[in-house]
């Protein structure tokens, strides 16, 4: 009762209201906020204190950087935020104002994010498209997920946030966790972009994330064990954080002995057996229930996909390796 009381009495404020819109649109740093708002840094960050005090929002530090984002995991608190974003007035000229400014930070962002991409485009240690056919990759990463809908996925070592844009359209709600602050900020960028608003992603290690144990039904590690010391210890996470009758998609690299690719593209790993990746799902309680490879240029490793889950799931039967 104290809790919802208070939630109410800090929501009674305008300026927190239209800090609460603004979020409902994606995450945003105090700096950005004192910007569309055209309020002081003392100000905001007063409001911003209120609400995060009230339950409503939680801020999330990175590097120097520090965001603002809606909180979730209280239902009658989340509910109470949800009816207060339903019934703001969809005309009101000053939200009108502030998502205009909103649109205007966001193209700021652009710009600093191209200049990356363009980077990461010329960038000799990133194998583009013409080794790897990502199309065929991500349809089949589809086709044995199945059509879902997916209540929660979660994407290991992140990166871009490519597999979360690909899965967006059938999960609620999808988290993406990576350690490289400037692949999050490419990954903020498109997902804002593509207004995800139902996608977060946050600094993190992947082998020891703050999601909570078997919360997820989908998780995803899209080309992340290759540059690991440790891979099982992402395949234990990811098996931590799956649901009972989840499933777990894992794409990278079949064994190769193309020794270049650790000095060119700082691959740890030289791809994987199949008894590797069954290997690291039983020791951490799961099984393997399909492979799938991707072809690509004979010059160059296949690239294979291992769907694996709790050996109660009835999804598909354990492969005989």
């Amino acid at each position: 009762m104290e809790r919802h009381a208070l939630a109410l009495k800090t929501l009674g404020h305008p300026e927190r209201l239209r800090i609460l819109a603004l979020l409902s649109r994606g995450e945003l740093t105090v700096s950005e906020l004192v910007q569309i708002l055209n309020l002081s840094q003392p100000r905001v960050t007063q409001y911003i204190k209120s609400l995060e005090t009230a339950g409503i929002i939680e801020r999330l530090k990175e590097g120097s950087w520090v965001f603002s984002r809606i909180k979730r995991g209280n239902a009658a608190i989340s509910a109470l935020v949800a009816t207060t974003l339903a019934t703001l007035p969809p005309h009101d000229p000053v939200l009108e104002s502030d998502l205009r400014r909103l649109e205007d930070v966001r193209a700021e962002r652009s710009i600093t994010a191209d200049a990356f991409f363009a980077n990461v485009a010329n960038d000799v240690g990133t194998l583009g498209d013409e080794y790897i056919p990502k199309a065929n990759i991500e349809s089949m990463l589809r086709k044995m997920a199945g059509k879902g809908p997916f209540d929660n996925m979660v994407d290991l070592g992140t990166g871009t946030g490519r597999m979360l844009e690909v899965f967006a359209d059938c999960v609620t709600r999808g988290s993406g966790i990576d350690n490289n602050v400037h692949m999050l900020k490419v990954a903020r960028h498109k997902l804002a972009e593509n207004n995800y608003n139902h996608i977060r992603v946050r600094q993190g290690d992947l082998t020891t994330t703050p999601i909570e144990s078997a919360s997820a039904d989908l998780v995803t590690l899209h080309q992340v064990l290759h540059y690991l010391d440790d891979p099982q210890s992402a395949i234990l996470e990811a098996a931590r954080v799956l649901s009972p009758n989840g499933i777990v998609l894992i794409a990278d690299f079949e064994a190769h002995d193309q020794e270049d690719f650790r000095a060119e593209y700082a691959h740890r790993r030289l791809g994987f057996e199949n008894s590797d990746i069954q290997n690291w799902l039983t020791n951490a309680g799961l099984t393997l229930t399909r492979v799938e490879t991707i072809k690509t240029q004979s010059i160059q490793p296949n690239v294979k996909i291992w769907q694996g889950g709790s050996a109660s799931t009835g999804r598909s039967q354990k492969v005989n390796l």
